[in-house]
Formats: C-alpha cells, sequence, structure tokens
C-alpha cells in the first residue's frame, strides 16, 4: 500500500511537470515501464477501465507535446521515407484489425472449445489498434523533443535504466540457484515466476535481457575508461544472469548471434573472450547449456509430450520448437492460399488453425498465435503488407549500421551500436516468438529508434550546415561524465 501511495504521489507530480518540460517527464515515463506491468500494480483509476497510472501520465505527456511543440518552435524532422512507412505501418494495423472486425466468425467457433472471452468491438478497437499505437507514441515523443546532448544522454539512460531494473526484479524473483537448474525445472520455474512477480513473459523478458546486455555493452564508448569496470561490467552482468535465468533459448541464440556480429564488425579484441565466457557459463549456469540443448537427445524427451519419430535421428524435433513444428506447416498453407492480402488480425484464430490444432493435438497445444513473427505478419496482411514492414525494419538496420561503422564521433557509434542491438535481437528473436504488432515489451526498442533517428538527421545537419546542437563540436569523445 505504501509502494502504491507513493508511485501515486510521484505519478501526480511527473503529470504537473510534464506541463512545463513534457521531453524529461516522458523520459521518466519510459523508466516507469520496469514497473508497471508488475502484478500489484493497479490495473484502474477509481474503476475505469485503461485509466491506470501509466496512462495517466501519458495522456498528460501527450497533450502537452502536442500542445507546446508549436510554441518551442519545433518542427517534425523524422526522414520522409520514415514517415511515409510508419504511416502504411499504422494503416496496415487498422485495415487488419478492420477486417477482423468485419468477420470474426472462426474466434467465436474456436470460442465453443476453450473457454475464452470474445472481445466486443470497442474492446477489440482498444485492444488491438489503440493498445498497438501507444508503445510507439513515447518513441515519436523523444525523437521530437531530443535536440541537445544533455537531453539524449538522459532518454538513453533511463531506457538503460527500465532495462536494469528489470534484470533485478527477475534476478530476485528466481534467485541464483536457479542457475543450477535442469532444464526442463527452469523453463517451468521461469514461466511461473517472472510473470507473478514482474509482469512480463519470460519469453519476452528473454529478448529484452539479450538486448540490453549489448546494448549496455555498447555504452562503453560512452563512458571514461575508469568507468568501464565500475558500471558497464556490472549492469552487463547482470542482464546476461537475468537472460539465463528466463530459460529463452531464442534469447540465448540471439544474444550469440549478435556478440559475433558485434565482434566481427567493430569490436575483433574480444573474440579471444568467447572460450572463457562458455566455459563460464558451463561451469557456472549450467542450466543454460542444459536447456539450450533440450530435446537433442532422445533421452531428453518427456513422455508426456509427443515425439516425433525419425529413425536414427538423436533430435527430437518437437521438443526442441517447443511444438512449433506443429504450427508452422498449418500457417504456412494458409499463407500459400491467401498470399498477397492474408486474412486480417488474429488471423491465427480467425481461419481455424487454433482450433485445428486443439483438436488434433489436444488442449495443451492450443498455438494462439504461430510463435514466429514472420509466419503471423504475413497471415494477417499477406505479402503486401509485409513489404513496407520488411522495408522499414531494413532502413533502420542500415541507418544505425552507417552510424555504428562511424570512427571518430562516439555519439554515433553509440547510437547505431545501440539501435542495432535491439533491433537485431529482435529480428532473430522473431524467428521464434514476439510479434510486429508494438506492444510494452517493445517499448525499448522504440525509443532507441528514436534516438539512432535523431542522430542521423544531427548528422546531415553537420554535414551540410556544419552544427546541430547535439552533435556539436566534440570536445571529448566521452558524453556521460561523473
Amino acid at each position: 500500500m505504501i509502494r502504491i501511495t507513493l508511485l501515486t504521489f510521484l505519478i501526480i507530480y511527473l503529470s504537473v511537470y510534464a506541463w512545463k518540460n513534457w521531453f524529461m517527464a516522458c523520459c521518466w515515463l519510459i523508466l516507469l515501464m520496469a514497473v508497471f506491468q508488475h502484478p500489484d500494480m493497479p490495473k484502474a483509476i477509481g474503476g475505469i477501465p485503461g485509466l491506470n497510472h501509466w496512462n495517466f501520465l501519458f495522456i498528460n505527456i501527450v497533450f502537452s507535446w502536442l500542445i507546446n511543440r508549436k510554441k518551442e518552435g519545433l518542427n517534425w524532422e523524422m526522414p520522409s521515407k520514415i514517415n511515409l512507412l510508419l504511416f502504411f505501418y499504422v494503416l496496415l494495423i487498422f485495415i487488419g484489425l478492420s477486417r477482423y472486425l468485419f468477420d470474426m466468425e472462426g474466434v467465436l467457433r474456436l470460442a465453443t472449445f476453450v473457454p475464452m472471452k470474445v472481445l466486443s468491438t470497442s474492446q477489440a478497437i482498444n485492444e488491438y489498434f489503440i493498445n498497438c499505437i501507444k508503445w510507439v507514441v513515447p518513441a515519436l515523443i523523444i525523437f521530437d523533443g531530443c535536440r541537445t546532448k544533455k537531453q539524449y544522454s538522459f532518454a538513453l539512460l533511463m531506457t538503460c535504466l527500465m532495462l536494469i531494473l528489470l534484470a533485478l526484479q527477475i534476478i530476485k524473483a528466481m534467485k541464483l540457484g536457479s542457475l543450477t537448474m535442469s532444464g526442463n525445472a527452469l523453463q517451468y520455474a521461469a514461466l511461473k515466476v517472472i510473470p507473478s512477480n514482474v509482469g512480463y513473459h519470460r519469453v519476452n523478458m528473454s529478448m529484452l535481457m539479450s538486448a540490453a546486455f549489448w546494448m549496455i555493452f555498447c555504452l562503453k564508448e560512452y563512458v571514461k575508461p575508469r568507468y568501464y569496470w565500475l558500471l558497464i561490467v556490472p549492469a552487463c552482468s547482470g542482464t546476461f544472469m537475468a537472460m539465463v535465468m528466463t530459460g529463452g533459448r531464442t534469447g540465448y541464440a540471439s544474444w550469440a548471434v549478435l556478440g559475433l556480429f558485434f565482434a566481427v564488425f567493430k569490436w575483433r579484441k574480444y573474440i579471444f573472450l568467447v572460450p572463457f565466457l562458455i566455459l563460464g557459463v558451463i561451469f557456472y549456469a549450467p542450466s543454460a547449456v542444459d536447456r539450450f540443448t533440450q530435446g537433442m537427445h532422445a533421452e531428453d524427451t518427456d513422455i508426456s509430450q509427443v515425439t516425433l519419430d525419425f529413425e536414427d535421428s538423436q533430435l527430437d524435433t518437437q521438443r526442441i520448437t517447443s511444438g512449433r513444428v506443429i504450427a508452422w506447416p498449418l500457417v504456412w498453407q494458409k499463407i500459400v492460399e491467401a498470399p498477397y492480402f492474408g486474412y486480417g488480425r488474429i488471423a491465427m484464430k480467425n481461419t481455424g488453425i487454433t482450433t485445428q490444432i486443439i483438436i488434433e493435438h489436444g488442449i495443451g497445444e492450443s498455438f494462439p498465435h504461430p510463435h514466429n513473427a514472420y509466419l503471423e505478419w504475413l497471415l494477417d496482411n499477406g505479402v503486401i503488407g509485409a513489404i513496407p514492414l520488411f522495408i522499414f525494419y531494413l532502413l533502420i538496420l542500415k541507418y544505425a549500421y552507417s552510424l555504428f561503422r562511424e570512427k571518430e564521433n562516439k555519439l554515433y557509434i553509440v547510437s547505431g551500436g545501440v539501435c542495432l542491438a535491439a533491433v537485431l535481437v529482435f529480428l532473430l528473436a522473431a524467428v521464434g516468438s514476439q510479434t510486429f504488432y508494438p506492444r510494452e515489451g517493445s517499448v525499448a526498442m522504440w525509443v532507441v529508434i528514436a534516438l539512432m533517428l535523431r542522430v542521423y538527421v544531427e548528422r546531415a545537419k553537420v554535414a551540410k550546415k556544419g552544427v546541430s546542437l547535439l552533435v556539436g563540436k566534440v570536445e571529448s569523445n566521452y558524453i556521460f561524465k561523473f
């Protein structure tokens, strides 16, 4: 009760402060994402659905931004290509929802097989459109308001602090003993403990912690050398430990792939540390090894799960993919039947795929979504809808990489590196989970995309006019000074 009271006072203060400085208030809003998904947090104020503490602060920030940005003489400087692609992104989400609302027969049929609530029209609009768009809006506000180096540093710091706070909550909830569990025990413990103590699903946390490690690692370019061991190393260690505790194999793989990417393209001197890191994981976190290799030996197979028999093979495909081999062929078959425009939002349920899996494999394999963001988007929106989405992320990667490859200005390197870490981990994790529909777990990614785009725009200003308040005249390569 005391925590909720203190939080309420903080929200009231920040809501008032937002009318004076909406940018700083928005940075605090990002930080508060670390606690507002916690199960103890109130979901409504005064019994009004959707009006919780976070949304209350969010509304004040948005209105202050819309009213005051013109008074402050701010121009919208987002690159025109990104503006157009974001417009199509939102339009596709709206069209997909509209198609679902006009034909939800498959979802109604599914409701006869499993106990589930079918959302009304207003609830569907709120859940599948408004609640999608709102997670991107803070990033747009950050982009628009970030005009100085101080503002940039504060926004980046608050984003990283949010990830560190989430990591600490995972470590506190899972306990250090979870590092020595079996792969099965770790998976089930994380599935139960993390949502009930942190508020996010363990799969989302696995991706976030994987990205957080490399985002924070990139900040080594941002601080003076003596703070590398005091700040960067402990923060990276904490996020790595939290990632291991989630038991998310996609997160593990994404972390390793991204580490290889950074080592090959930027920091080659760290390659020699790889063997020591592997040995450290084997000795101090055997649960991660056991979880990652789960299903690669026949004796690992749980008799309660269906096992696909491949004669002499030692690979249990269903166990390795957590049953995705059941759903993916069915999803692909439906995509081929309507390749251009898909079926609209929630197509996995609405086309009868989920119902078919329940009938053929039992209630335990319900699969309300494909567990693959690419297949989900193609199923919902088709190839036509996928083109602007994929172009958007390719452009983001192109802009970020161009900054990351800079050699002189540390601001460019950090901006590009942090954005690459967040987006690449997301795109890699999307193969086995995630969704391209924005949600609470992607807020940090959208914020660092916004910060990267701001630096990209400011670099263009320097090239054209020779001046920028954010980039400025770099007297020191270190941005965070203590």
